[in-house]
């Protein structure tokens, strides 16, 4: 028994050791979409920057298209240890991060350069800060654009989305806000979506218009309305377990390349959505640019009084006049 006791201290003695400098370790970082989104791209670009970086002794082994689960099976996996890395959505680190549901609340930001100035400013340092405390570390901010609705018929007005299925996020902001317009929100998870819309479980979807090409949903929707209704944040997420036992140099060395490697991921995604609409009308979908923004914006003002009081109406504040 006390040999058994010795080896079982000697483990805990190196799990909670640092890796030297000279120590090799390869990471394991996952992401739900395809090889040719965004998030892929500043992942490769990453993995690129550390392997330099470090001069080899750290390795990042991209995982892409759900390869490790889907975002909320990786990011438990992040807390509990058992994978280093995520890119993930705000959205699905807000059920597990509280104060990052700010970012849900819809048509909060009025173009990409505004959301990405505050997330890149000082709320969005804030928001990385509130991450340890639930056992995540957030390195760096990045987006994809912003979300728009398709659906198998067009969107102009509240009576076009009354009693549609749409597949959402398990993101309470999310379901509260898709209810108050009068919809069925289904909460599917990415890698299921396809096969859903293909089979009529929901009849409608949001995404990015970067994620609807890559994705191929135009295969099985055929509208699709410019709604910008929510801006699709990401982070580089490393797992605590992993983060920690690293030498501080190696960690700033993860931090910066997260960094550096989320303008690959905004700048393919402002490309991609140029070009995706040309895409998409030639895949045979409808594109709608114009709906009753104001009609959507008085349903949801019952919605927005219960995010005030949840999320806090300073930072809501904040986020709306900041320029």
């Amino acid at each position: 028994m006390k040999t058994v006791a010795f080896a079982a201290a000697m483990l805990c003695a190196v799990a909670a050791t640092p890796m030297t400098a000279t120590a090799q370790q390869t990471l394991r970082l996952g992401h739900n979409i395809s090889t040719s989104s965004p998030y892929h791209l500043a992942a490769e670009r990453f993995a690129r920057l550390v392997q330099e970086r470090t001069e080899g002794r750290v390795r990042v082994q991209v995982f892409p298209a759900g390869a490790l689960g889907n975002e909320r099976d990786m990011i438990e996996g992040a807390q509990l240890g058992t994978i280093d890395m995520v890119v993930t959505s705000s959205a699905a680190a807000g059920p597990f991060v509280p104060a990052l549901r700010i970012l849900d609340a819809p048509f909060l930001f009025r173009d990409p350069t505004h959301a990405r100035g505050v997330l890149d400013g000082a709320l969005g340092a804030e928001l990385l800060a509130a991450m340890p405390a639930r056992n995540l570390i957030g390195l760096a901010w990045g987006d994809i654009g912003f979300r728009h609705i398709s659906a198998n018929k067009p969107i102009r007005t509240l009576d076009d989305v009354r009693g549609l299925k749409l597949r959402a996020q398990n993101n309470p902001i999310h379901l509260a806000a898709f209810r108050a317009l009068g919809m069925q929100p289904t909460v599917i998870g990415f890698n299921e979506l396809y096969a859903a819309l293909q089979t009529g479980v929901v009849d409608a979807n949001e995404q990015p218009i970067s994620i609807h090409v890559a994705s191929r949903f135009y295969e099985v929707q055929r509208h699709l309305t410019l709604t910008g209704h929510l801006v699709a944040s990401a982070l580089f997420v490393a797992s605590p377990s992993t983060f920690n036992r690293l030498p501080a140099a190696t960690q700033e060395i993860l931090r910066v390349a997260a960094r550096e490697s989320t303008p690959v991921m905004r700048r393919a995604a402002d490309e991609q959505d140029a070009a995706g609409l040309g895409t998409l009308r030639e895949r045979g979908m409808t594109i709608q640019d114009s709906f009753d923004r104001e009609g959507f914006l008085r349903a949801l003002q019952p919605a927005f009084a219960e995010f005030g009081r949840e999320l806090g109406e300073a930072n809501i504040r904040r986020i709306q006049d900041a320029r």
